[in-house]
């Protein structure tokens, strides 16, 4: 495909003539004409770089092509299904200002526009020019108020045990070399072969015995495989070697030359070879929310303080900023961090002020943001209490920048001592009492320590942390946290919109594809808000 020309010239055949009876000016293609189209149009030339100029082939409109992609995510169709669409539904045709007889493209097209978009790092461009559309028009302040909280992105790929990882590894290894007429080269060749292309095993007839001894056996081959490959002067380093060298070292240990089951998996091992960036992972300690997938880091505006409130009925006229996918091991402080830098690269800036749940909220992010002159408004977890009913640190009066700390008792600490980790950098405070714990009726309650002295250890940036808390039983911090509770609902409509499994493989066009989810989310609040300004219902609330 390469660059087409831009005829600005109408034709009697546009749908916007021979159909203006049938979608009038509140109709939603008519709107996504309007107002998202010209969006779309502003980044042709980006667009255009990633096209030959003519390499001889039909030439596309490039800008019809994102158009087509922004529509399909915003109905949920499928590729062909939405090449069809481009071909026989008027709306589309309206929509994408193309005339009535435009006979579409093949859907393999689709396919290749988002491949260059992915090969010139420009995953995000439809999801900016709705951004840039919506700035342009006021509605997306830069910096401002912002609501932040993840969700997880279930992967395209199915469930498997350690066995099956394993077996399954071994044989995209041997298809490989068969691909290439290798196979024969391999020593144990023919016994491979028959061991994991040709034979089907009846797992649920094999007892725990015989499914262990296949794991060894696997660990065998892989070893065998991976020193076979290293003998080979002139093999070339494909995908499938390093996922079967990364798979080995994640599943065994070599003891004695021989590789050894590993008692456990680590964070981030491989959970299906057909995509070896998804990761198990586990939102709640408890373990309730468990998936194989990735993590998606969702920010949205916030109405300015003092704003009236939405009519009922009026629209949400909040729209996402970001749509950060990471890896699912990704802890959301890091995710947000990863957020608001490609918040800062993109033109919006980090968020004046930002609204989170207990997942984003510690001492050092207060600190920080106390540092920043950024409020973090979220509430913060309780203390770990690791000793039973023992006082916990919020039973204490601390103040780490007059090093005093006051124990439930009323007694002031004796000693306060400043420790830091030469590795990590991190700085915590302890704070020690000594005689007053000796005859101190609340004993029994605060220490069970053989020295039957309390010890405290705090993170330097305590003191806003306690504030924190404190302020969490006010009404007037429960008040501001109706901010956030907005974006359970933003979440919700990501996930209804298709956001909840990738449709495809690998972390980048997954971070592709939710950057097209959140497009079409902006797109669908930016019509129904036009369409509410337009009803007889806003002028008479005006």
């Amino acid at each position: 495909m390469s660059v087409s020309r831009q005829d600005p010239q109408r034709s009697f055949f546009d749908v916007s003539f021979l159909a203006e009876n049938l979608i009038d000016g509140t109709d939603p293609y008519s709107l996504f004409r309007r107002e998202i189209l010209p969006a779309l149009q502003a980044q042709r030339a980006e667009l255009e770089t990633m096209y030959c100029l003519d390499n001889g082939r039909p030439r596309i409109a490039q800008v019809v092509v994102a158009g087509v992609t922004l529509l399909q995510f915003m109905e949920k169709a499928p590729d062909r299904r939405a090449v069809e669409q481009v071909r026989f539904h008027l709306g589309w045709k309206h929509a994408l200002d193309l005339p009535v007889d435009y006979a579409g493209f093949h859907a393999t097209s689709l396919v290749y526009f988002r491949q260059r978009v992915l090969d010139h790092e420009q995953g995000r461009i439809v999801f900016d020019a709705i951004l840039q559309g919506l700035a342009g028009k006021g509605l997306v302040p830069r910096r401002g108020r912002q609501r932040l909280d993840s969700t997880h992105i279930l992967g395209l790929v199915s469930s498997m045990s350690r066995l099956e990882v394993t077996r399954e590894t071994i044989r995209l290894f041997l298809q490989m070399l068969e691909r290439r007429g290798r196979l024969s080269d391999l020593p144990d060749g023919a016994l491979l072969r028959e061991r994991y292309l040709d034979s089907a095993i009846p797992w649920r007839r094999l007892t725990k015995e015989a499914l262990a001894e296949k794991f060894r056996q696997a660990g065998r081959d892989m070893q065998t495989l991976i020193a076979w490959v290293q003998s080979q002067e002139d093999w070339d380093e494909q995908d499938k070697t390093g996922l079967l060298q990364r798979v080995f070292a994640e599943q065994f240990e070599v003891v004695a030359a021989e590789p050894q089951v590993r008692k456990g998996e680590c964070p981030g091992v491989v959970k299906n070879p057909h995509d070896p960036e998804v990761q198990w992972a586990a939102k709640d300690p408890d373990k309730k929310t468990a998936w194989v997938g990735y993590k998606v880091q969702i920010a949205e505006t916030v109405p300015e303080e003092g704003a009236s409130p939405n009519p009922k009925g009026e629209p949400t006229s909040q729209f996402l900023t970001e749509v950060t996918t990471t890896e699912a091991i990704t802890s959301d402080l890091a995710g947000r961090e990863r957020l608001e830098q490609q918040q800062q690269q993109h033109g919006l800036g980090r968020a004046d002020r930002l609204y989170v749940d207990t997942a984003y909220v510690t001492d050092d992010t207060l600190g920080r943001a106390q540092q920043e002159g950024r409020p973090l408004i979220g509430p913060a977890r309780g203390s770990c209490n690791t000793s039973g009913d023992l006082f916990t640190a919020e039973a204490f009066d601390v103040s780490v920048a007059e090093r005093r700390a006051i124990c439930p008792a009323g007694h002031a600490s004796t000693q306060c001592s400043r420790l830091e980790n030469q590795q990590s950098g991190e700085v915590v405070y302890r704070f020690e009492w000594s005689y007053h714990c000796d005859e101190c009726p609340l004993k029994s309650q605060c220490t069970n320590a053989r020295s039957g002295r309390r010890m405290l250890v705090v993170g330097q940036h305590h003191d806003w942390l306690q504030s924190r808390r404190r302020e969490m039983q006010t009404e007037a911090f429960k008040k501001q946290m109706h901010h956030r509770s907005a974006i359970e609902g933003t979440i919700s409509e990501f996930v209804r919109n298709g956001g909840r499994r990738t449709r495809y493989r690998g972390l980048a066009k997954t971070a592709l594809a939710n950057y097209l989810h959140g497009a079409a989310v902006n797109a669908k609040r930016w019509i129904r808000l036009l369409q509410y300004r337009m009803s007889p219902d806003y002028a008479a609330a005006l």
